[in-house]
């Protein structure tokens, strides 16, 4: 799944089966080609890392339009 904050920050959210860890998903905060953030950890389901990695996005989102 990918999602993007806003027209104006490039940021996009996706989330994604854990590679190491079967069964379990993580999620990934870009800036067109370039790692923003990450979960650190693999999470239980889909939902929960959408659910934290929106909340991540709108973290990062802020910070960019703030520093801007």
């Amino acid at each position: 799944m990918t999602m993007a904050a806003d027209n104006a920050a490039p940021l996009v959210l996706q989330v994604e089966p854990c590679a190491n860890d079967p069964g379990r998903y993580r999620w990934v905060i870009c800036d067109r080609d370039h790692v923003v953030r990450q979960s650190c950890y693999s999470l239980a389901s889909e939902e929960e890392a959408r659910n934290e990695g929106r909340a991540a996005l709108r973290e990062a989102a802020a910070l960019l339009r703030d520093s801007s």
